[in-house]
């Protein structure tokens, strides 16, 4: 983080941030639902597919690099029960996914070395507990000259009460001149969800299939992958990372991330989007499963207690 500045810039007419290390790397992030946009590990070397105009950012759709909360993936039927009350959240469409800060203007509360950005969600109809959301972004270089950006999620709550919430990030990587059927994948994992036809996870158990780890694809090719995994392995620095690969150049993508924050990863090859399919991977780290405040599962871990903070730290790497 030494030696980073943070400066003030506009995307598309949105109020932005731009950092930049002594290395020359650089990031750019909206306020707007504390979108990251691009992250340079070198100069013209931009390996975040983000939105591309303020359209599509508040379009929203594809959900490039949003920050997901107060619970990430889908919610299904936009319904769930909290404490013997069902609420149901009218302001997305029925299995919406991706929570509700994704259009919220955040605020820069420091710029010194790194940026951070915070929002108060004041309670909706469909969520009405009151929570604070922060968002630090930093970008910094390794003893053998990698590239990192990290990217953590503190929620926290001022009500007498404990209340449900998730966290999760959602950006999609890429490679310079490839292509997702160009790479390959690894996840250190025990664990792949079932899901069902509608992309929930099945009930209980069955949600749940063990697998050889780790998970490992030396070559996507036409390989369609809209998954997530858990009983992940940490290293031997305790992080659990997740490896993308272009093997035509040997340059590498590592995201880590706590496994006592963020027990599973999802994986999706980025099919159907609407801009550039199957040219970037998403690898999303989150707090929960999907629908996880339907799930009697996920009934304990779920609530955020008073006092009690939530995070979620993402560190990615370029190595080259």
């Amino acid at each position: 983080m030494s030696g980073t500045t943070v400066e003030s810039t506009v995307f598309d007419g949105l109020p932005a941030w731009k950092l930049t290390s002594v290395s020359g790397a650089s990031a750019v992030v909206v306020e707007r639902g504390a979108t990251l946009i691009s992250w340079e590990p070198e100069p013209g070397i931009n390996v975040i597919d983000g939105y591309i105009s303020r359209a599509e950012l508040e379009d929203g759709r594809d959900a490039r690099s949003k920050v997901m909360a107060p619970w990430p993936g889908r919610l299904s039927g936009s319904t769930y029960v909290f404490e013997g009350q069902t609420y149901t959240v009218d302001e997305l469409p029925p299995g919406a996914a991706h929570g509700l800060v994704g259009t919220a203007d955040f605020v820069a509360t420091s710029t010194a070395g790194a940026l951070v950005l915070e929002y108060s969600f004041p309670g909706s109809a469909g969520y009405p507990w009151p929570f604070k959301l922060s968002v630090v972004f930093s970008i910094e270089t390794g003893a053998e000259r990698e590239e990192h950006l990290t990217v953590s999620l503190t929620a926290e709550h001022d009500l007498a009460h404990g209340i449900p919430l998730a966290l999760g990030w959602h950006p999609y990587l890429r490679f310079p001149q490839s292509r997702a059927s160009n790479m390959s994948v690894m996840i250190p994992a025990r664990t792949r969800v079932v899901y069902d036809s509608t992309l929930v996870p099945r009930p209980g158990e069955a949600a749940y299939a063990g697998i050889n780890a780790p998970f490992q694809l030396d070559f996507l090719g036409a390989q369609k992958l809209d998954a997530s995994f858990r009983g992940l392995i940490p290293d031997e620095n305790g992080v659990v990372t997740t490896v993308l690969r272009d093997p035509a150049t040997n340059a590498e993508i590592d995201i880590a991330q706590e496994p006592a924050e963020a027990p599973l990863v999802h994986i999706f090859t980025s099919d159907g989007v609407t801009r550039n399919e199957r040219g970037s991977v998403a690898i999303e780290p989150l707090s929960h499963v999907a629908d996880a405040f339907n799930r009697p599962d996920a009934a304990g871990s779920i609530v955020l207690a008073p006092g009690i903070s939530r995070s979620l730290t993402v560190t990615v790497t370029y190595r080259k």
